[in-house]
């Protein structure tokens, strides 16, 4: 991959959008569809009511979540992934991949609200998912550095 400054640009402005300790984790917790604001705050137990708040606005924002307000009494609302938000799940399998592979020490994974165990079959398939992900983002890079010369 080309370490240009425009590369690390690009890899700065993501961060800029996902970056911070809670806004992977508000997208894992609606990895599985709509969420309203108090089962989001379940799946995320040390999180303030306050930092979610903002976190929310900062995503939606930003174009990775939606939220949909519903005219009654008391007020119905619902988050839900984006586009771009869903497109973020392969990174986050991507991520997931890395720490299975790189952070297995038991003094990285203090602190964990759950234990990890890795399932061989399930990392197999995960690699394997992986590999299809980084093939097409190769071909896709190459196409669109084609199409600029």
């Amino acid at each position: 991959m080309t370490r240009n400054k425009d590369y690390w640009r690009w890899i700065e402005a993501a961060l800029n959008v996902i970056g911070g300790k809670w806004k992977l984790l508000i997208v894992i917790a609606l990895m599985d569809g709509t969420r309203r604001f108090s089962e989001i705050s379940r799946k995320l137990p040390t999180i303030s009511e306050r930092m979610l708040v903002k976190q929310l606005r900062e995503m939606e924002h930003d174009g990775i979540i939606t939220r949909t307000v519903y005219p009654v009494v008391p007020a119905k609302v619902e988050y839900s992934l984006t586009q771009s938000g869903e497109k973020l799940i392969p990174v986050l399998n991507i991520l997931g991949a890395w720490s299975i592979l790189y952070l297995e020490s038991n003094e990285v994974c203090k602190g964990l609200s759950v234990p990890v165990d890795v399932d061989s079959a399930k990392l197999s398939q995960l690699l394997e998912d992986l590999d299809g992900i980084l093939q097409d983002a190769d071909k896709k890079i190459k196409r669109q550095s084609n199409h600029h010369k």
